[in-house]
Order: structure tokens, then sequence, then C-alpha cells
């Protein structure tokens, strides 16, 4: 009994820890940021339409399915990889004190590298990932090089990057590689699983007819690479040395860390990463690349900058922001697209964004209403004690 009672003490001890954390703080600051946008996204659905608002409302929310139907899973688990490999990227330069605002570009790039070698080459789907993740590596490096050799800034030469990114691959589709766009529709690229199936993601023998068309291995790949991610950068030397350089790279030159080449390997990784959500989106068949629409980056990218910051940072944390966001964005088009445009989505993530923003502000504030609740709460014993002395001293 004894043990029994000290094993729950000692529990309660380490539980009330854990959920007066800072880590804790931040959760809770998610999850208000998303209750806050999704209540605004509620209000202007009323305020469009009062009788559907409610019914599409939870429609969106549940990703489009309805009571315990599984036809519309497959999709949100086939966006919900991109964008997790995405925020993932995007966390770990910006770690390691790197804004990666390239990563439209390094996307471009790894869809290229997936699509070519799965369309052009006909080679087996992990070697359409590796190429992908080659090709969005050494996008990557070239922001790194021009900052570490030039002293560029990353966020000019990562934007200007994504255009030239977009441009290459446009012109290279439609000039030198003809072959694998089909002009008939629209200068799509053709469908990998018609053209070479070994290139195709594996659906492990799911029923498609159930389960959703564009249902594969894809998340189950995103979802270790964001575990592998936070185990490198929180748990590992190297990640330590890589975080020690974005933090102070000057402190960490006398340390004899070498800045310079982690800058690199950070953006090579980033890049990659990056690079990896591409060939998840393309060769999982989610939808073809258009080669006619030059002049639009690729949102699945921008959406991964949303992702890192709703997660705080956080890799695992990007594992439910994701999840989160892809349903919302699937849900948004099973709405009523005459009341409400499936941009109600994006309105709502933009709001959570913004108040994602403020979560920095209201973290600071934590600790000072904490210690002035404290101060509050020991001081009322002794106003007590002195009322109680100065009550026996006028007896």
């Amino acid at each position: 009994m004894d043990k029994f009672q000290s094993f729950m003490k000692s529990f309660s001890v380490k539980s009330k820890k854990t959920l007066t954390s800072d880590a804790a703080h931040k959760v809770y600051s998610s999850l208000a940021c998303v209750a806050v946008g999704l209540i605004i996204g509620l209000i202007i659905m009323i305020c469009l339409s009062p009788k559907d608002a409610f019914y599409d409302f939870g429609m969106m929310i549940t990703g489009g399915m309805k009571y315990y139907e599984l036809a519309g899973f497959g999709n949100i688990l086939a966006t919900m990889a991109p964008l997790l490999c995405c925020g993932v990227g995007i966390i770990f330069a910006y770690k390691t004190g790197i804004f990666n605002i390239g990563a439209a570009g390094q996307y471009v790039l790894g869809s290229f590298g997936a699509i070519v070698f799965a369309l052009q080459f006909k080679q087996h789907w992990t070697v359409c990932i590796l190429m992908a993740m080659l090709f969005g590596a050494l996008w990557a490096t070239i922001p790194a090089l021009l900052k570490v050799f030039c002293n560029v800034n990353e966020v000019i030469s990562g934007i200007m990057l994504n255009w030239i990114g977009l441009f290459f691959v446009n012109f290279s589709y439609q000039t030198y590689l003809s072959g694998i766009v089909d002009p008939a529709d629209s200068f799509k690229t053709k469908i990998i699983a018609s053209v070479s199936p070994s290139s195709a993601l594996p659906n492990f023998g799911a029923n498609t007819e159930v389960i959703g068309k564009t249902f594969s291995c894809a998340f189950l790949i995103a979802i270790i690479v964001a575990v592998v991610a936070f185990i490198l950068m929180e748990k590992t030397t190297f990640g330590y040395q890589l975080k020690a350089s974005g933090y102070n790279r000057h402190a960490t030159k006398y340390a004899g860390i070498n800045a310079k080449k982690n800058a690199i390997i950070t953006m090579a990784i980033s890049g990659a990463v990056i690079g990896l959500g591409a060939a998840l989106y393309y060769l999982a068949g989610v939808e073809e690349w258009s080669s006619q629409v030059s002049t639009v980056l690729p949102q699945v990218p921008w959406n991964g900058i949303i992702i890192a910051f709703i997660a705080q940072l956080n890799p695992i944390g990007a594992i439910f922001a994701s999840g989160f966001l892809s349903v919302i964005s699937v849900g948004s088009t099973a709405t009523s697209q005459s009341v409400f445009p499936k941009e109600i989505s994006d309105l709502i993530t933009a709001v959570i964004v913004y108040l994602s923003g403020l979560t920095a502000i209201t973290l600071r504030f934590i600790p000072w209403i904490k210690s002035k609740f404290k101060k509050k709460k020991e001081g009322e014993p002794k106003e007590m004690a002195l009322s109680v002395k100065g009550s026996k001293g006028g007896e």
C-alpha cells in the first residue's frame, strides 16, 4: 500500500511538472490558436449561409467523411505526407538559424527528379524518391553556398531560385522532355501508375475503392522522417552542433565547430526532405504536374511554413499540424462550393498562423503571471499574521 501511494505521489509530481512545462505551454498555445481559427471560420460560414454553416463546417473538420466512411481517408493521408515533409524540412533549417524560404524551388526540383525518373526512365519508386531528394538537396545548397562564401542572404537567393527552378522545369518539360507530357490534357504529365506501375508508391494491397485511390505508404515514410529529424536534432551531438552553429557561428568557431560546413549540410538535408515531400505527392498520384501553369509555384511548400509555425518548430508537432491542415483542406472541397468557397480552409489556416505568431508574446507573459500569482499567494499569510498581531496589541 505504501509503495502504491509513493508511486502515485511521484506520478502526480511528474505529471504536474509535465503539464506546467514550457513544452506544455506551447502545446496549449497551439491548440488555442487552432480553436480560435476554427471558431472564426465557423462565424464567417454562418454569416454566408446560416442554414448550411454547421453541416458544412462538420464536413470540413472531418475531411469530408460522413460518419465512419473511409473514402476520403486515403486522400487525407496522401495530402498530409508532402505537407509533413515540407514542414519538417523548414523546421530543420530554421532550428539551425536558416530560414529556408526557397522550399518551393526545392519542391519543384524534387518533383522534377521524381517525375523524370518515373516517366522517362521508368525506374522503381525507391530510385525516384532518391533522385527527388538529390535534386532538392542540390538546389538547396546553392543559397547555402551563396550565404557562406558570398554573404548573400538566403531569403533573397531562395526567392529568386524558386522562380528559376519553376521556369527551368516547365521549359524542360515543354522543350526537351515533351515525351512525358500529354499536350491533349492541358500539358499535364502522364499518369505515373499507367506508364510505369513500379514507379508508383505501393499501397499495401489496400482496397482503394474503400479507402481512396491515392492511399499509399507515403504517410508512413513522412512520419518516419519526422521522428528521425526529431532524434537527430534533439538527441545527437551532430544535431547539437548544427543548432549551435545557427545560434552563434562566431562562438562555435572557437569551439572547433565548422559553421560554414554545417550551414551547407543543414540546407542540403532540408532540401532533401522537401524534395522527398514532392516525390511522395506525385508518385502517390494525388495529381499530375502541369507545365502550362508557368507562373504559379506549388502551394504545398508554402503550407509547409504554416505547418512549421503551428507545430512550434517541433517535428513531432508537425505530424499533428500537417494532419489537421490536410483534414480541413480536403474537407473544404466537400462543402457546398456554390455557398462556401474552398478558400475558407485557407482563411482558417491564415488566422491560425497569425495567432501562432503571437504565441511567443504569450509565452513571455506566462512566467511573469505565474511569479505575480505566487508572490500574491505567499504574501497573504504574512498580511494575515500582521493583522492578528495588531489586533492583539490593541487589546
